[in-house]
């Protein structure tokens, strides 16, 4: 068996590859950072790929990446190989705007958001929705230029001062702020299956709230550090396990449906005023944090390559 792994944040794949390899599976290793294609024929020996590549930008990353990745994506499903998150999720994952379309398209709950490309309809589309809102990247990750502004002087005044910043594409949505119950959730999905569910305390302040990055492990231990190189330490930070109810399940996994995923994140929260689930993001990089085999009373590395054998064993039968 040998299947694709196209990745970045190398430490974050380090246990994954290890299972994979522990099971058997030869994996021809992609590193996102190094990839270039011949797009005039199919290179490669394999039927297969994992994409793992995460659409936001960082600091230490060149912004092309992403759309770098879509092209080969594509041109890996043209040429007949089976893409785990494919290119429409990769896509989706990277689009805001695209997400925030799906959610209403599926009737549920969802930021009211407007999207724009030119700083000086920030205000305009802020008045139409009503204070306070969120400014924020249609390509984002880990919070990266989101701002919140309660008045229209405020905002006009960040406008005036050259601080909004739309990131890679020179896009951005303005949004909605929810009044939540003081969670952050997120569901992850394997196929049409839970993966995992859990919650993160809302920082005042602040907008990152990856999984990867909410540590539950014991951060103290200086032994530990190592293993911590994206990682947000505070303690109010941290993820807890949460059970997701049924009819929130299945709203989930409609959302994933539609999105085309194999894999994938949804995160929400309760809205204060409503009691009931506002979808806010759709995440395709499943996440795996520290410890994650001691929070989560199973190896998710492992649950993660035995739906990955399990797509790979129906891609063989259709060959």
């Amino acid at each position: 068996m040998k299947i694709a792994y196209l990745y970045d944040h190398p430490t974050w794949s380090e246990r994954l590859i290890d299972c994979f390899h522990n099971n058997g599976i030869d994996l021809q290793l992609i590193n996102v950072d190094e990839l270039t294609f011949n797009t005039g024929s199919l290179d490669m020996d394999f039927r297969m790929l994992v994409n793992r590549v995460n659409v936001m930008p960082y600091e230490k990353r060149d912004p092309a990446i992403a759309f770098h990745t879509m092209h080969f994506l594509n041109w890996l499903e043209l040429s007949g190989v089976r893409v785990v998150n494919g290119a429409r999720t990769h896509y989706i994952g990277a689009s805001k705007a695209m997400q925030n379309g799906i959610f209403s398209i599926l009737g549920l709950d969802a930021p009211q958001a407007i999207a724009i490309y030119k700083t000086e309809d920030t205000l305009k589309a802020a008045e139409k929705i009503g204070f306070p809102v969120i400014v924020k990247p249609n390509i984002g990750g880990s919070g990266s230029n989101i701002a919140r502004f309660n008045s229209s002087s405020e905002l006009a005044l960040a406008i005036e001062q050259k601080l909004i910043d739309f990131g890679v594409d020179g896009s951005g949505l303005v949004q909605e702020y929810i009044h939540s119950d003081g969670y952050v959730y997120r569901v992850e999905i394997l196929g049409e299956e839970l993966f995992y569910s859990i919650k993160q305390k809302i920082v005042e302040s602040k907008f990152n709230y990856c999984a990867a990055e909410g540590c539950s492990t014991d951060t103290n231990n200086t032994g530990q550090r190592e293993g911590f190189d994206f990682c947000a330490v505070e303690q109010s930070h941290q993820i807890q396990l949460h059970d997701v109810s049924q009819n929130i399940l299945q709203q989930v996994i409609s959302i994933i449906k539609k999105t085309g995923a194999d894999i994938g994140g949804i995160e929400y929260f309760i809205n204060r005023e409503t009691g009931k689930p506002c979808y806010y993001d759709f995440n395709p990089y499943s996440n795996f944090v520290s410890q994650g085999e001691a929070l989560l009373g199973f190896s998710p590395e492992q649950r993660f390559v035995n739906y990955i054998k399990s797509l790979y064993q129906v891609t063989s039968n259709e060959i």
